[in-house]
């Protein structure tokens, strides 16, 4: 009997742990979705990350805009600022991972928001 629930122990452990190691590979797809996104034309979204997940986000600008610096620090026409990014990993409209980040957002010279 002590060897059954051994087995059984095991099995709900490794159950555990490959949910966890499936939670972490999402988060990392999310995040290096997100670090494709320009957070100041894209403050919100969804994306879907398979058939079942899905990432949706909402981004804070925190400060203003500041000039992009180029070589030995000349001002460029473009500004950016830093926004904090807070995500989720929802699957059937419930949050399975929930995080956040730090990205920086940019606009053109015309004030509107680069890809």
């Amino acid at each position: 009997m002590a060897l059954i629930d051994f087995r059984q122990w095991l099995l709900q452990t490794q159950s555990r742990q490959l949910a966890q190691a499936e939670e972490v590979q999402h988060e990392a797809n999310a995040l290096a979705l997100l670090r494709q996104i320009n957070p100041a034309s894209q403050p919100s979204g969804r994306i879907a990350l398979d058939q079942s997940l899905r990432l949706q986000w909402d981004a804070r600008i925190v400060g203003g805009y500041r000039p992009q610096l180029a070589w030995l620090g000349r001002e460029t026409g473009y500004r950016v600022a830093l926004f904090k990014v807070n995500y989720a990993i929802v699957e059937a409209d419930a949050a399975i991972v929930r995080g956040s980040v730090e990205l920086i957002g940019s606009i053109g010279p015309d004030g509107r928001p680069t890809r």
